[in-house]
């Protein structure tokens, strides 16, 4: 698309710096908030393998076969995403970015423009892959919830978690709620808590329903700690919650410091903010089983810049990288609001 330039001629001086766009920091990446595996062009398998063992009484005989061994194959496929915006630089010659064109008619490029603007792609980029890593849903798997019989028990899913999700913006990938909602063409197989409308008043309640039900070998897990992968916005109601006055105050969220990125702690369980798909879902679950499967993880931070052609100054910006997000134990994961 062509550039959006609602600008002005300019007759003096132009105010630094440019109040340039907030972008939410990757930091699902960053921070390792989840498994990563690279170098995945398509049809890598992933396994998950089980045993279980069953005492007998010793009899000095052979004994029959008792106890299981249980392997299940899964083939991953990346999907590749690109992002491509096109612009003329010509129409910025009348406002402040031509302090910083070459003298020529010929040359029309703004290095501030590059700096101050075209900056701005990768980090956008980089945030709308985590949120389609997280909040992902194709209109498939939405079709195929809609279909499903809604119901209150466990390997059902709710008739308000049905509708939160028919009011979702049907994208490319299935991002991890979607997954843990709906996978291999079946409701998915996670320990279900019904959720409510959260606020500050009730969240310590409600952390409390998520956590009694996390399975105590996978609490105790100290290689891969269980995480409570949250809404962003629940870090605003921990912090509310932790600082009501009166006789009511309790103070239920344990923050390691007061910064706005401080990290959270629920009975010693981390709390992860992150961009679901609304915020009415949580999910616990232990790190290693939930991965970010790509190419090269560095893409989402890479963009393009080129001319269209070579006999004209259209230019082009341009980002591709790929993502598949994958969620294994299913059965040990608890989804709040499913």
């Amino acid at each position: 698309m062509a550039i959006s330039n609602t600008g002005v001629d300019i007759r003096g001086k132009a105010i630094e710096p440019i109040l340039a766009e907030l972008y939410f920091a990757n930091k699902t990446i960053s921070d390792g908030y989840v498994e990563f595996n690279t170098d995945i062009k398509s049809g890598t398998i992933f396994t998950e393998a089980g045993v279980s063992v069953t005492a007998q009484l010793y009899t000095g005989a052979a004994l029959s076969n008792a106890g299981s061994m249980t392997i299940t194959d899964r083939i991953i496929t990346p999907t590749k995403l690109e992002y491509k915006q096109t612009f003329l630089q010509e129409a910025l010659r009348a406002g402040r970015w031509n302090r910083t064109m070459n003298p020529g008619a010929w040359n029309i490029e703004s290095s501030e423009f590059a700096s101050e603007v075209l900056a701005q792609y990768a980090p956008a980029v980089s945030q709308d892959a985590e949120n389609i890593f997280w909040g992902g849903i194709t209109a498939a798997t939405k079709s195929a919830i809609a279909g499903l019989t809604p119901g209150a028990g466990q390997g059902s899913i709710t008739a308000a978690t049905q509708t939160a999700v028919a009011a979702l913006t049907a994208g490319l990938v299935d991002g991890v709620f979607a997954k843990v909602l709906y996978d291999n063409a079946a409701v998915g197989g996670y320990i279900k808590v019904t959720g409510t409308t959260v606020t500050s008043s009730n969240l310590a309640a409600e952390m409390a329903k998520i956590y009694a039900e996390i399975p105590p070998v996978v609490l105790a897990d100290t290689m891969s700690p269980v995480a409570i992968y949250c809404p962003r916005a629940w870090r605003q109601l921990a912090r509310i919650a932790n600082n009501s006055v009166g006789a009511a105050q309790q103070v239920n969220f344990m923050f390691d410091g007061e910064g706005v990125d401080a990290k959270c702690y629920y009975n010693g369980v981390e709390m992860i903010f992150v961009p679901t798909p609304n915020d009415k879902m949580a999910y616990a679950q232990r790190k290693a089983a939930i991965s970010w499967n790509t190419d090269l993880l560095d893409d989402v931070n890479r963009f393009e810049v080129g001319k269209l052609v070579n006999d004209g100054d259209t230019q082009f910006v341009r980002t591709i990288y790929t993502l598949n997000a994958n969620v294994g134990q299913a059965t040990k994961g608890v989804l709040y609001g499913g």
